[in-house]
């Protein structure tokens, strides 16, 4: 189990919890197994994290203002169909339960969480996205990215990306077949604006590796990365 929780070493995470001491104390745990830890207090700002950054697994509490776990879920599963989700909630409330059964949920933790219990979902979730081809995706016939050595595979040989180049193409792999905004690119790539040259010529030398027409350009806007 330990050699598999290597993985979350490259992974990141949101956690949404609107009670700070709890969210502070499984924070703390979180960030000592992924990459990066996102944080948000309620289901609104969880959901602007999502959209603005490159999430792998999502940790929600069930009761939160404004937007509960549950319904924050609903909200990702429209863009994002297999994306880990684990629910947590203080109440053993079988209707809640069944209603997240629809949302394929990984787990539902049941407060107060031990670093035990979470220790037992990190492995399940790594399970669960090596059967999904989370940490694997398939871009085109023979054609794969790997999200655990960040590289690209084409007809079994490893093409090489820089680091600019893995946050570029996990962002439009967050939300594939999608329009990914200049502006979160830059944001997450160059932490603000950029030279439209610098950009372009990035993409550019992606395609060039690539050697296939899977990223589009839309004008003025962004780009997406086309995966079937």
């Amino acid at each position: 189990m330990l050699k598999n929780l290597n993985i979350l070493k490259s992974l990141t995470i949101l956690y949404a919890e609107d009670d700070l001491i709890i969210q502070e104390s499984i924070s703390r745990i979180l960030k000592i197994f992924f990459k990066e830890v996102f944080v948000a207090n309620d289901g609104n700002e969880a959901i602007k994290i999502f959209r603005n950054n490159q999430i792998d697994i999502l940790i929600l509490d069930y009761v939160m203002p404004n937007l509960n776990g549950y319904e924050t879920s609903k909200i990702i599963r429209k863009t994002n169909k297999k994306i880990p989700i684990i629910i947590t909630s203080a109440y053993t409330d079988k209707e809640k339960l069944l209603n997240a059964i629809e949302l394929n949920l990984i787990k539902y933790i049941e407060k107060p969480i031990l670093r035990e219990d979470l220790v037992k979902v990190f492995d399940t979730i790594i399970k669960y996205m090596d059967e999904n081809n989370l940490l694997q995706v398939k871009l085109d016939e023979n054609l794969y990215y790997s999200f655990i050595n960040k590289k690209i595979t084409k007809n079994k040989k490893e093409i090489t990306l820089t680091k600019n180049e893995v946050i570029f193409i996990e962002l439009l792999l967050n939300t594939p077949n999608q329009l990914v905004s200049k502006n979160i690119i830059e944001h997450n790539i160059f932490k603000g604006h950029v030279d439209e040259n610098t950009l372009r010529n990035m993409v550019y030398r992606i395609r060039k590796k690539l050697d296939l027409d899977i990223i589009y350009t839309i004008k003025n806007l962004g780009y997406s990365i086309s995966i079937k």
